[in-house]
């Protein structure tokens, strides 16, 4: 047989030695089961043979043996034995006699055997019926049968295979002519494919049919193929050259766009820092009411504009995936009193209610990022009050679960005002999108807040959604999965133990807050009962003083529907019943002068509603203790942190007077700088460049350095190098850099740090932001 390796050589591709395979393959089974049928019937017509002459010798001399054996004329018999045992097909014969006698010649063979048994009858017309003398056996060997016929079917299989052989040769050159060779053109033609094979066309090396048959039509169908290739190809190359023009024009224009924004920032930086600074130092000066407005309105203007850049940095560090997050222990309720503070006299201007609810299983520190997560929260509860004309706003915070550690957290904003159309929702996330323009009325903001939160928020790992109905309200809520902080930064809850077993009346008309109330009381051990009116509160009180449990305390809001707060609380102060019943009065709109009506009409207590998380057990608490030590006082929530000791703190930083090294180019921004560090208690010397800053330092020691970076002659990065240099080379100690500049690029925090300054700071800068920095390096001025 050819061997695989010589067929390769012919240029039999492998399919069509699998061809051959099967072919001879099925050849040979059919060989092997034709010539076992052969040996079947050869071998069945050659026993049949054998038998046939047995019977024919028994038939020349049985009528002889039987005619002896009646005579008994053995010899005879004996002699008859032996000329049948002459015969070569039969092996061994014997006789037995009917009276006992036997008589055998041969031997009996080995192997398979043919054996017939005839009887021996004696004949005579004297007889009615042949007399049986005795039986005759004659036996046969048929392996030489098998021998034969296994012999004879070897030749015929190797004649069979010298046949097989040769046609399946001459088949498989037929199939390799007639198809297989084109097969084998078709796939060498598709695997060249490329651009510049598709421009010619396949052709099969045949002569064209008379009619189509399957390889024309193949042929047709790829070269289609081609066609349809070729045209898409061209297509997609095309389009690929233009998308690859089209992301390079992009990318530049992303670059452009950055460094446009971070010029505008700076530029606008610049004269912002001069409009906030002076407006602040304005509010500590004597003005009337009407410039005090003037000053408000230039502040609230500024410090929208302030936003509207930070908007726009946020977005463009997002999208440069340049925004990285903090992970640090807070307290995120101080984080919501914190906003609550900021925007309280906002939702006050508008008549609003702004509450707050905090689940109690809160823990009191979480890790994450307080400044993104107060950025987000800052948004959504900066909207609620821009889009409610009335009603409330809510900010509530619920934990879902806890899990090795992690907390999940839902924080919403739930407001009652305009609401949203269904078909707007998908819009309130896209950028420079004001929803307020559909309402009708011109809205500040550049319709940054909403995106920025949320992709705040996807970076925090979390989710952000919203249900709304226009006229009833929106609710936005943020979910997120935060890691509790370690016992080092837990708190210590509030006093509580002079609240405990008290029986408590909350009289609030508003069936929100007084809710909210209800909830916060019903932590602590506490009786309490809720009415919403002054005529069912006073009702309430005759009713407990006359069954012998009277109240100890009463939760009045700073309006109720039908009778004024303060009358209310003179009929309550003129029972002599009720002396020693305390009364703490909740203002969801409290204004300058509240307290002191309050406690002339006889209140023992007066807090803000938008507080009660921090203050309502606190005060209750001091008010039950000074009934214990028969004390009475009005007391507010400033009554309980020291008012005094805190205004000081405020004006002074902790470590005394600061040496400071102010290096600014704009004399107003230096200017105005400078009087706010010595409105601090700084001592402060000023430098217009990085060169004058350079001869200032060599001869006076400083204990922080605020550094601008963009100046003419000598810029801060040079000039702190040159500090960095000079500090090494005579044996100095470290100056803390602060980089105050208008560009507030990420990229540009990064340079500061490789220039060798320490912290960095984007202007504008106002009073609280340079305190914060003096206190975070006056303690290691204080040390040296």
């Amino acid at each position: 047989m050819l061997s695989n390796r010589f067929l390769k050589r012919l240029g039999v591709r492998p399919l069509a030695l699998r061809l051959l395979g099967w072919v001879l393959l099925y050849s040979l089974i059919l060989s092997l089961v034709a010539t076992g049928v052969q040996m079947i019937g050869e071998s069945e017509r050659q026993k049949t043979e054998l038998q046939s002459s047995q019977e024919r010798a028994v038939e020349l001399i049985s009528g002889s043996m039987g005619t002896n054996l009646w005579v008994m004329n053995f010899s005879e018999v004996a002699n008859s034995l032996d000329d049948m045992r002459a015969m070569p097909s039969v092996q061994y014969a014997r006789v037995i006699t009917t009276t006992g006698e036997e008589f055998s010649t041969g031997q009996y063979p080995e192997g398979r055997v043919i054996s017939q048994t005839f009887p021996l009858e004696f004949n005579r017309s004297t007889f009615d019926q042949p007399r049986r003398v005795g039986e005759l056996t004659v036996v046969s060997s048929v392996e030489q049968i098998y021998e034969n016929v296994q012999d004879q079917a070897l030749m015929n299989l190797l004649f069979q295979s010298l046949v097989v052989m040769p046609g399946t040769l001459g088949l498989l050159l037929i199939v390799r002519v007639t198809l297989s060779r084109h097969l084998e053109t078709m796939a060498d033609y598709a695997a060249k494919l490329n651009l510049d094979a598709l421009v010619d066309p396949l052709q099969l090396r045949r002569k064209p049919p008379r009619r189509p048959d399957e390889l024309s039509e193949l042929e047709q169908a790829l070269n289609k193929m081609r066609l349809q290739i070729l045209e898409d190809t061209r297509s997609l190359r095309q389009t690929t050259i233009k998308t690859q023009g089209e992301r390079d024009e992009a990318i530049r224009a992303n670059h452009a766009k950055n460094q446009f924004l971070a010029n505008v920032s700076h530029e606008l930086r610049i004269p912002l820092q001069s409009v906030l600074g002076y407006a602040n130092l304005l509010t500590d000066t004597p003005l009337d009411q009407e410039q005090r407005e003037y000053v408000s309105t230039l502040l609230n203007a500024s410090e929208s504009l302030s936003a509207i850049i930070n908007d726009l940095l946020d977005i463009s560090s997002m999208e440069a995936g340049k925004l990285e997050l903090e992970a640090i222990p807070f307290d995120l309720r101080e984080t919501l009193n914190d906003l609550i503070h900021m925007l309280g006299s906002r939702a006050r201007e508008k008549g609003l209610a702004l509450e707050m609810r905090v689940d109690e299983n809160l823990p009191w520190a979480m890790v994450g990022d307080p400044v993104r997560l107060r950025q987000i929260l800052l948004n959504l509860l900066s909207n609620a009050i821009k889009f409610t004309d009335s009603g409330h706003v809510l900010i509530s915070i619920e934990v879902l679960g806890r899990k090795e550690g992690n907390v999940r957290l839902r924080l919403a904003v739930e407001d009652t005002g305009v609401g949203i159309n269904p078909e707007d929702i998908p819009l309130v996330y896209e950028p420079y999108v004001q929803l307020g323009q559909r309402f009708q009325r011109q809205l500040p903001g550049a319709g940054l807040g909403l995106t920025i939160c949320r992709q705040l928020v996807d970076l925090m790992g979390g989710s952000m959604d919203l249900e709304s109905r226009p006229g009833q309200g929106s609710t936005f809520w943020v979910e997120l999965t935060l890691q509790a902080a370690g016992d080092a930064s837990t708190r210590i809850r509030p006093d509580s133990h002079m609240v405990r077993g008290r029986k408590i009346l909350v009289v609030d008309s508003y069936e929100l807050s007084r809710k909210i109330t209800l909830e916060m009381l019903s932590r602590y051990e506490v009786q309490i009962e809720a009415v919403k009116a002054a005529g069912e509160a006073l009702t309430s009180l005759r009713q407990a003083f006359d069954a012998g449990d009277p109240y100890h305390a009463i939760i009045l809001d700073g309006f109720v529907p039908d009778m004024d707060s303060d009358l209310l609380c003179r009929q309550i102060r003129s029972n002599p019943q009720w002396a020693d019943m305390r009364l703490l009065i909740l203002s969801s709109n409290p204004q300058r002068g509240d307290a002191e009506h309050f406690r002339q009409a006889g209140a023992d207590a007066f807090l803000s509603k938008s507080l009660r998380e921090s203050y309502l057990i606190p005060i209750l608490n001091q008010l039950f203790l000074d009934v214990e030590k028969q004390e009475r006082r009005f007391l507010t929530r400033f009554s309980l942190q020291a008012i005094t000791d805190v205004t000081v703190k405020q004006r002074q930083i902790p470590c005394g007077r600061m040496r400071v090294l102010l290096v600014e180019d704009n004399p107003v921004n230096r200017t105005l700088t400078r009087r706010l560090l010595e409105k601090l208690g700084c001592e402060v010397m000023t430098a217009n460049d990085g060169q004058a800053a350079s001869a200032l330092w060599q001869w006076h020691q400083f204990d922080l350095v605020f550094m601008d970076c963009v100046m003419p002659r000598m810029d801060g990065f040079e000039a702190t190098r040159r500090l960095r240099r000079w500090e090494e080379d005579h044996h100095r100690a470290r100056v803390p850099v602060v980089a105050l500049t208008a560009s507030a690029m990420e990229e540009d925090e990064e340079r500061c740090r490789a220039a060798g300054m320490d912290a960095f700071v984007a202007k504008p800068v106002n009073l609280e932001m340079l305190r914060a920095i003096l206190e975070q390096y006056c303690q290691a001025a204080a040390e040296s």
